[in-house]
């Protein structure tokens, strides 16, 4: 018989010791989606070369139309109307303590600004740092600290490194987790076990789509008006975007990246709808491919893109546009005969979060160069730096 010896040991303790137990039972390492932590990517180290594009200053943030009280110390005022309609709010007229979350494990509590907050994916280790000192965030991954992948390498590079195990998640004893829907639902369960709240929230494909988002982890961690700041510059942004687009026909253009073999993004993938949004034809969606689906030479060859864009790391991406354009089967293919294969940057496309605007900027005005001649496109700039 095996006695457990209860005095002195407080229930996190007791917690932690359960979650140690459980954790060999169920694996949760490494990336998925943007990042999020499932399976341990592979680190390659290289020097990215940034595709040269006009890059536009966004106008200042205007002062909220009607400006309400809030809770804040700073006695600070923004407009709670722009929380009204963010799924996960339960109560949108509340911006005193405790908060209460709607998630998909049902609804937390938080009784106060978390001052240690952890993030399971990289998109939302994004938005944080956009919204609040990065020394709240109590630990990053390795493939954070990725300069080609990651918006957010610079901070990460001299911030707590753990790995994959949920175990060392609880033992940093955060106030909140957070998850996306990638998050293995195993994974979840344990932290939550632990006594621990996780809110396990959307990132969008859109840009625009990401706006509800961004609101409401700003509610969450008590930054509303850092998440309502950000959420106009989103919008500002992508309406300097759509509104320059000019009228006519628009390039076909196919996102592809090889690793042991070609995927092709299609309808529903960040890469899609940022070729959309940029005033292109998703090519593969076009053909009929949904999300990311294994492609050969031939299959590029029928999909027939006037554009070929790959965002991946560089080293990788530099064999594969040599493969492509040596091929004999896309000899004809207009993105091969005209040379219009290019790599981009994967923290601009690949990541699931605001930073997906700047793919959209870099995609428009290399396609559309007249429309947006003078324009420079800024990067986003996060809280901690």
């Amino acid at each position: 018989m095996i006695r457990f010896c209860m005095g002195g040991v407080g229930l996190r303790s007791v917690a932690l010791l359960a979650v140690v137990l459980m954790s060999a039972l169920v694996l949760a390492c490494g990336a998925n989606g943007d990042g999020d932590v499932q399976a341990e990517p592979t680190k390659v180290v290289l020097q990215p070369t940034e595709m040269v594009v006009p890059t536009s200053v966004p106008a200042p943030i205007p002062a909220p139309t009607v400006p309400v009280p809030t809770a804040t110390p700073e006695g600070e005022v923004f407009d709670v109307g722009r929380f009204a309609d963010v799924p996960g709010i339960v109560d949108p007229s509340n911006f005193d303590w405790p908060r209460s979350i709607e998630t998909s494990e049902g609804v937390i509590t938080l009784e106060s600004p978390p001052e240690r907050v952890h993030s399971l994916s990289l998109g939302h280790s994004e938005i944080l740092a956009a919204l609040m000192d990065f020394d709240r965030l109590t630990a990053v991954y390795s493939f954070f600290v990725d300069e080609e992948q990651s918006n957010i390498a610079a901070l990460s590079a001299d911030h707590t490194l753990i790995g994959f195990a949920p175990e060392e998640v609880v033992a940093l004893e955060p106030e909140v987790i957070i998850a996306s829907r990638f998050t293995n639902a195993d994974t979840v369960a344990l932290m939550s076990g632990a006594n621990i709240p996780v809110a396990r929230t959307s990132l969008e494909n859109s840009a625009l789509g990401n706006v509800p988002n961004i609101l409401l982890i700003g509610y969450m961690i008590g930054a509303e008006i850092e998440a309502i700041g950000l959420a106009d510059e989103i919008e500002r942004r992508m309406r300097v975007i759509s509104e320059a687009l000019p009228d006519g026909d628009k390039p076909r253009v196919l996102s592809v990246s090889k690793w042991t073999s070609a995927f092709a993004a299609g309808s529903g993938s960040t890469e899609g709808g940022i070729i959309e949004q940029a005033g292109g034809i998703d090519a593969a969606a076009d053909s009929g491919i949904e999300g990311h689906q294994q492609v050969s030479i031939e299959s590029i060859a029928a999909i027939n893109p006037d554009v070929i864009i790959v965002p991946q790391p560089l080293e990788g991406a530099n064999t594969f546009i040599e493969e492509l354009t040596s091929s004999p089967a896309l000899a004809d293919v207009p993105a091969v005969r005209d040379g219009q294969i290019f790599y981009v940057l994967p923290r601009y496309h690949t990541t699931l979060s605001h930073w997906n605007v700047r793919g959209v900027e870099q995609l428009a005005a290399m396609w559309y160069p007249l429309a947006f001649e003078g324009v420079e496109f800024e990067e986003f700039v996060n809280f901690g730096r």
